[in-house]
């Protein structure tokens, strides 16, 4: 039965390196919107990213 579902549903061949990128993306978002991360912790990614 499963193997039917998914033979009439099309289903996108999205890589998984993408979809990790978006949620981790997004979680730090999500946690930064919610005060959730101490600035130092953002003042240390900007270090980080700067090289």
């Amino acid at each position: 039965m499963l193997e039917s579902i998914r033979r009439a549903l099309p289903i996108p061949q999205v890589p998984a390196h993408a979809v990790l990128c978006g949620t981790s993306v997004l979680a730090f978002g999500w946690l930064l919107a919610s005060d959730s991360i101490q600035p130092i912790a953002v003042y240390l990614l900007q270090i980080y990213l700067a090289f």
